[in-house]
C-alpha cells in the first residue's frame, strides 16, 4: 500500500512539474486562431481585449476566447501590413499602416482613413505613432518626416524646416509631462517646453543611430534601444549606455524594448532572441534555450497580468509569464 501511494505521489510530483513549466509558455500562430504567423505588434484596449498588428496579414482582435480578422477585403483596413498601434484619449485604436496611411478604429464599425490623398499626411508608410496630452497625433513617417494632426490640421516637420535630423522618424515617446523624444535614422530630438533640442544641445550624443523603441520606465526614466547597438536609460539629463563592453548585456542591435511590473528589461532582437536584464545580470533567451519559437523577434509587450507578448517574425506570438501565463 505504501509502495503504491509513493508511486502515485511521484506521478502527481512528476505531472505537477511539468505542467507548471508548460503552463508558463503560450502560444499563437495560424494553427490556432492568427491568420500569419508574421506578427509586428500587440496593445490591449481598457476591456482587455487585445489587438494584434500583422506584418502581412490584417489586424486580429483577441478577446480571451476567438480570434476576430479585419483586413483590406472585409473592412476599412487601408493596408494588411501594420506597423504600429496605440489607442487614443477616446479609446479608439490608432494603426500605423506600412503603405495605407492611418486608420482609426472604434473596435466595432466605425473607421477613419488619413492618407497623402485625403489628408496632409505626407507618407503612407508609418513607422511610429504617440498621442500628446492635448489628444494630438503624431505620425513619424518612412521618409517624409514627422506629422502632427491636432483634428482639424496637418503640421509636418522635416530635416529642411526643423531641427529633425532625418526624415525617417523611427520612434516617437511622449511622457506624462508632454515631453517628447522623436527617434530617427540618424540621431534624436528632445522636445521640452515647445523646445527642440539636438542631442549635441543637451551634450548627450551616443555616436548611435537609429533608435527603434522608446518605452517608460521607472519613475520618469526612459528605456530606448538601437537598431545597430545599445540599450539605453535615459533620465532627461544623462544618457546611461549599457553594451557589451560595459554591462552584462551579451549582445547589441535591438528592435524593442520594454519593462514589466517588476521592473525587468526585455528588449527584443531581430536575429538573436530576446535579453532579460534586471538591472545587474542579463540573460540572452533563444529558441534553443528557452520556450522561444522564433529568434527574430519584431517587438515586445506588457500586458495587464504581467505576461510578456514576443512578437515574431516566422512562428506567431510566444508569451511568458514566471507565474504561468493568464489571458
Amino acid at each position: 500500500m505504501q509502495f503504491k501511494f509513493s508511486i502515485l505521489l511521484l506521478l502527481v510530483l512528476l505531472f505537477g512539474s511539468t505542467s507548471a513549466q508548460t503552463d508558463k509558455w503560450k502560444y499563437f500562430d495560424k494553427t490556432n486562431g492568427l491568420p500569419t504567423d508574421r506578427i509586428r505588434c500587440v496593445v490591449q484596449d481598457k476591456k482587455g481585449n487585445y489587438w494584434i498588428g500583422t506584418w502581412d496579414d490584417g489586424l486580429v482582435k483577441y478577446d480571451g476566447k476567438k480570434f476576430t480578422v479585419f483586413n483590406t477585403q472585409n473592412s476599412k483596413l487601408p493596408n494588411n501590413s501594420i506597423y504600429c498601434m496605440l489607442f487614443d484619449k477616446r479609446g479608439d485604436l490608432v494603426i500605423g499602416t506600412f503603405g495605407g496611411g492611418v486608420a482609426k478604429f472604434d473596435g466595432s464599425k466605425k473607421w477613419q482613413i488619413y492618407n497623402t490623398v485625403n489628408s496632409g499626411l505626407p507618407n503612407n508608410w508609418i513607422y511610429s505613432l504617440a498621442i500628446d496630452k492635448k489628444n494630438e497625433l503624431w505620425v513619424g513617417t518612412y521618409s517624409e518626416g514627422l506629422a502632427i494632426f491636432n483634428g482639424r490640421k496637418w503640421k509636418v516637420y522635416n530635416k529642411f524646416n526643423s531641427k529633425l535630423p532625418d526624415n525617417k522618424v523611427t520612434a516617437i515617446y511622449i511622457d506624462k509631462h508632454n515631453n517628447k523624444i522623436i527617434g530617427t535614422a540618424r540621431h534624436s530630438i528632445f522636445i521640452q517646453n515647445n523646445v527642440w533640442k539636438t542631442e549635441e544641445d543637451l551634450k548627450i550624443n551616443t555616436y548611435e543611430d537609429a533608435i527603434y523603441w522608446i518605452a517608460p520606465y521607472v519613475d520618469d526614466e526612459v528605456l530606448m534601444c538601437y537598431k545597430f547597438g545599445s540599450v539605453v536609460i535615459f533620465d532627461w539629463k544623462n544618457y546611461k549606455i549599457l553594451n557589451e563592453s560595459n554591462s552584462t548585456i551579451p549582445i547589441h542591435g535591438f528592435y524593442s524594448i520594454t519593462s514589466d511590473k517588476k521592473n525587468i528589461i526585455w528588449a527584443g532582437s531581430f536575429l538573436q532572441g530576446v535579453v532579460r536584464f534586471d538591472g545587474k545580470y542579463s540573460e540572452l533567451w533563444n529558441k534553443t534555450n528557452s520556450g522561444l519559437k522564433d529568434n527574430q523577434i519584431f517587438s515586445t509587450f506588457i500586458d495587464s497580468k504581467n505576461n510578456k507578448w514576443f512578437c515574431t517574425y516566422n512562428s506567431g506570438i510566444c508569451i511568458y509569464n514566471e507565474d504561468g501565463v493568464k489571458l
